[in-house]
């Protein structure tokens, strides 16, 4: 297959208007800062309620915060902060679908892990006590985090969400989120 064929490929796979986003590579501070300029353009142009644009937003936040701080540093750049990862917003017909990925360590992925599987298994009056709980109580990690971003994720979302963990080497792994947001 030639160059111009796998180009139109691609841009079949995303020649619908359910994506609104569509993102891979390294992330800075600036590139950052125009995504979710679009994000909130393209947002308002879906023309669903305005707590679901909101709720939205603020999800992608959370989601884009967690590749820019807590990739793996071995895929960070020497000179400025950047992270690489995907994002991709897509619209659905209940709302919005948040997916995002990127490489974090091993040692990373066990404690994401138990942390995720805790999570996932509360329901929304829990998911609030443990969101108020860490708030009061939450200790900053070295990358700046206090343990609330997943928390916020699932209580704001009011869904289920979807991840794992795919190999890439022995020290690292890829790791997927989605959240759907009615």
């Amino acid at each position: 297959m030639n160059n111009n064929a796998l180009i139109f490929q691609e841009f079949s796979r995303f020649n619908d208007d359910s994506v609104m986003i569509a993102f891979r590579g390294d992330l800075s501070q600036r590139l950052l800062d125009a995504l979710l300029a679009l994000a909130e353009e393209k947002l308002a142009d879906l023309g669903c309620r305005t707590a679901t644009r909101k709720k939205a937003f603020n999800i992608l936040v959370e989601c884009i915060q967690n590749i820019y701080k807590h990739s793996d540093p071995q895929m960070e750049r020497q000179v400025t902060k950047v992270s690489n990862g995907i994002i991709i917003m897509t619209a659905t017909e209940n709302g919005v679908r948040i997916a995002t990925g990127n490489s974090i360590t091993r040692v990373e992925a066990c404690f994401l892990k138990s942390r995720l599987e805790t999570i996932v298994k509360l329901d929304s009056d829990d998911l609030r006590k443990h969101y108020k709980e860490q708030l009061v109580q939450g200790k900053f990690s070295d990358r700046g985090g206090a343990g609330l971003g997943f928390l916020d994720i699932a209580r704001k979302s009011g869904q289920q969400v979807d991840y794992d963990f795919v190999p890439i080497d022995n020290d690292r792994l890829f790791f997927t989120f989605n959240v759907q947001v009615a």
